[in-house]
């Protein structure tokens, strides 16, 4: 991986260069800092700002990808024009475009049902939050108590070995992810919107394990930027840290002005 900004001369000459630019970004851990529950999770005014401006630029198009519902995701940030993608991808919707994983609505019955599960042997009091989102689901662990760790990896351990043929699970920052076998995720949702724009260059930036498929995806036709350096990372850039975001998004912005 190499340092953005040690870059940053040759990248803004190639975002200036670009007839038109795709910018996709994570949410939680890149627009916004990671936060103790999702819900306390907050898009700071100078973040929403920057945003706004970016989108308001001719030929650049801003896409949220995020791991929570596509109606969540749209709340928290609150910026129309913009492309939104909920699910890690099952879910896209912006400016004359939207589309679901078909598939992926087949497994609403089994998503729901484990969450249940998971909802009554965890309940809030034990530090575990288990989200259904539809189609798919998050069972957040940032806050596990002691007492209850023992039993949560258990119970963890024995779905994870005996999912079926329908669901998968993954992991992230403290959370473990259910997902419907085969359905979408950030990379396909990157290609899908990218084809649909008919091909701009593509910025990424996310920061966790999610966020891998859609550096995948770009490789080096693109620009692929981690929040947080990794080994082992498919990004080809990176940011020291989350706040290190918003001066990217000005960066991005001052490039398409000089163009």
């Amino acid at each position: 991986m190499k340092s953005f900004w040690k870059n940053s001369k040759a990248l803004s000459s190639r975002l200036a260069a670009a007839p038109a630019l795709l910018v996709t970004l994570d949410f939680d851990g890149t627009l916004a800092a990671l936060a103790e529950t999702p819900g306390q999770a907050r898009l700071e005014a100078d973040f929403r700002s920057a945003l706004k401006s970016l989108a308001g630029l001719p030929g650049v198009s801003v896409f949220i990808l995020s791991g929570r519902s596509l109606s969540g995701v749209r709340a928290l940030v609150g910026l129309r024009g913009l492309y939104y993608g909920g699910n890690h991808g099952i879910e896209v919707k912006g400016p004359g475009f939207s589309w679901r994983d078909a598939g992926a609505g087949r497994a609403r019955g089994k998503v729901a049902a484990i969450a249940a599960d998971l909802q009554e042997r965890f309940p809030p009091g034990t530090g575990v939050l288990v989200e259904n989102k539809v189609f798919s689901a998050s069972v957040h662990y940032r806050n596990l108590k002691a007492a209850y760790r023992r039993g949560f990896f258990a119970r963890m351990k024995a779905l994870m070995a005996a999912r079926g043929r329908d669901l998968r699970w993954r992991r992230g920052h403290k959370v473990f992810e259910l997902l419907p076998e085969g359905a979408a995720h950030k990379g396909s949702a990157l290609a899908l919107l990218n084809a649909k724009l008919k091909r701009p260059l593509c910025l990424a930036v996310g920061d966790d394990l999610t966020d891998e498929d859609m550096f995948r995806a770009l490789g080096r036709r693109g620009i692929s930027v981690r929040v947080g350096k990794k080994a082992g990372s498919c990004a080809e850039y990176w940011l020291s840290t989350q706040k290190e975001v918003l001066s990217l998004l000005l960066f991005i912005s001052a490039a398409r002005r000089v163009r």
